[in-house]
């Protein structure tokens, strides 16, 4: 009877999957698994894109500003809400997949209450705050979008734990074109901001409730009930491995996107438009080191040398430093036919953007490698570090230089994490090779140096 029941969850979702199980050679399964992350991945970025260019060209310049404002506070909200948990969730699943029942049970639970809390701050902040009030609306709406995507990330971290990000890619692709679907559908009916952000929220919802089935039957799957299992209460786990992963992602989410709020501070709501359109397209070309990612994770956390990240890092930083070569020649050509004319002023910023985009992909393996060797001390205070670093050369520039200055605060800020994580990691190295935990120590280096 058990073996029955197994066998008809495994049927369930296995139109869903592609199981990697049944690749004969082992270097198959990451090749393929890569690729058709890759791929829906930048499917997903492509309908993005095409939705923030659809309402770049039919919004007003007011509306598409409330577009970007709205969209960059829900991104930073679902950052908040998730602190950390989707990444130590990931680690912990694939070092212990037996656990994988009580370890997701557990943190989905804390994961519904921090959304919720996030929600209802950005609710009561939009309508105390002045002059944010006319725009509360497709502000809450927004913040519930990417609340609500939030969710689904958290659960994608635990597919990739259990190496089925075959799992997590299908629904990316499902949820990005339901995305993609409704949104040039609400523009093209009625070029309203609030009508956009209720068409964004539908297909993120019903992916929600999907995923959530799936990631239940995933883990009946791998895990072993147990009581003993994931015993170790929350709050202890939050403080001694969650907490220090969530303040460096957190740290990391503002430094990669305060620059558009002190653009809005400094240069108004226009240019806030500009360098969301220019930023929106280095961030699609980010997909691919993060599919990357997504596969090697769980080997990153099994990791006793650096070989297995130079293998991983070496060609995706060579890769990016092709791209943004190319794309940095052809940008004053790229620009204005993607959107429209009166974005070529956003050129020269794009171009900036481009140099970091190197640093960005080779930061992404960096900071994963940390915290795959728990080393979630040093990635806080480096992000800590990098957040200074940002502000300091953000409110130098922005007000002289506008959103070029906000792009070179850019380009430094990743300059100086790739140099902090470099030196933390060849700290490491020697401990965690000879079984010892560094986190302490590497921390104590950093903060020292």
């Amino acid at each position: 009877m058990r073996r029955t029941r197994a066998a008809e969850r495994r049927r369930r979702v296995a139109w869903l999957t592609v199981d990697e199980r049944s690749f004969r050679n082992p270097k198959l399964p990451n090749a393929f698994l890569i690729a058709y992350k890759a791929f829906t991945d930048l499917a997903a970025k492509g309908a993005l894109l095409v939705v923030t260019v659809l309402a770049a060209r039919t919004l007003t310049a007011e509306e598409f500003g409330v577009f970007s404002l709205g969209t960059t506070l829900g991104w930073m909200a679902a950052v908040a809400t998730d602190f950390g948990i989707q990444l130590h969730v990931a680690r912990a699943v694939a070092r212990r997949p037996d656990d994988a029942p009580a370890i997701l049970r557990s943190w989905l639970r804390v994961r519904w209450a921090t959304a919720a809390g996030a929600i209802a701050a950005v609710a009561i902040a939009s309508r105390a705050v002045a002059p944010l009030q006319p725009y509360a609306l497709p502000l809450i709406l927004f913040t519930l979008v990417y609340v609500c995507s939030g969710l689904v990330e958290f659960l994608h971290y635990f597919y990739r734990g259990l190496s089925r990000s075959d799992v997590e890619s299908t629904l990316t692709l499902w949820q990005r074109g339901g995305t993609l679907v409704f949104g040039a559908a609400a523009l093209a009916w009625r070029a309203d901001v609030t009508t956009l952000a209720i068409a964004m929220l539908i297909p993120v919802v019903a992916t929600l409730a999907v995923s959530l089935r799936i990631a239940r039957t995933q883990a009946r799957l791998a895990g072993v009930p147990s009581a003993a299992r994931g015993s170790e209460p929350i709050s202890r786990v939050f403080r001694r491995d969650v907490w220090p992963i969530g303040a460096g992602i957190v740290l990391s989410a503002i430094y990669f996107r305060v620059d558009v709020l002190l653009v809005q501070i400094w240069s108004g709501t226009e240019a806030v438009g500009l360098y969301n359109a220019v930023y929106r397209l280095v961030d699609a070309m980010r997909l691919f080191p993060a599919a990357v990612m997504a596969v090697m994770l769980p080997s990153l956390c099994r990791a006793a040398t650096l070989r297995p990240l130079a293998r991983v890092a070496a060609p995706l930083t060579i890769a990016a430093m092709a791209a943004s070569a190319a794309l940095w020649a052809a940008a004053g050509a790229i620009v204005p036919a993607i959107y429209q004319a009166r974005y070529a002023a956003a050129v020269p910023a794009f171009r900036i953007l481009l140099l970091s985009f190197p640093l960005m992909s080779l930061n992404m393996a960096l900071t994963h490698q940390l915290v795959g060797w728990d080393l979630q001390r040093a990635f806080a205070v480096l992000c800590a570090m990098a957040l200074a670093v940002n502000l300091v050369v953000n409110a130098r520039l922005v007000p002289e230089l506008s959103i070029e200055g906000a792009a070179w605060a850019t380009l430094a800020t990743e300059t100086f994490l790739t140099g902090g994580c470099a030196a933390a990691l060849w700290i490491a190295r020697t401990r965690v090779r000879d079984g010892f935990d560094a986190t302490a120590a590497i921390a104590e280096s950093v903060t020292a140096g």
